[in-house]
């Protein structure tokens, strides 16, 4: 049996026409934290879709600026890109870590 594979688009209602909005408002305020950094955080998980869904269950519950995310099925990693400060990364790090689905996490 082949490994299943995840294609995923998104479609912008408006068009591909439409005016893209300038990405500066769209920062939360937190953004221009200095302290805040983007850090990658690689996660290494079993069950499939339902240990990506609890740890994007966490992500938002928690609050955390995601900024770009991908998902390898078949290797059974999830890259997360956040915004965060060091401090949060160790906390995530941790709560990641308490997940049954999350063999491994690092930053």
């Amino acid at each position: 049996m082949s490994p299943a594979v995840l294609h995923a688009a998104v479609l912008d209602p408006a068009g591909p026409d439409a005016a893209v909005p300038d990405a500066a408002p769209l920062d939360p305020p937190g953004a221009t934290d200095p302290g805040r950094r983007q850090r990658l955080v690689r996660t290494r998980l079993d069950g499939g879709m339902d240990a990506v869904h609890r740890v994007v269950t966490l992500l938002r519950g928690r609050g955390y600026e995601v900024r770009g995310m991908s998902v390898d099925l078949r290797r059974g990693t999830l890259d997360v890109t956040l915004l965060v400060t060091p401090d949060e990364t160790a906390l995530l790090l941790e709560r990641l870590r308490r997940l049954p689905s999350v063999l491994a996490a690092a930053a």
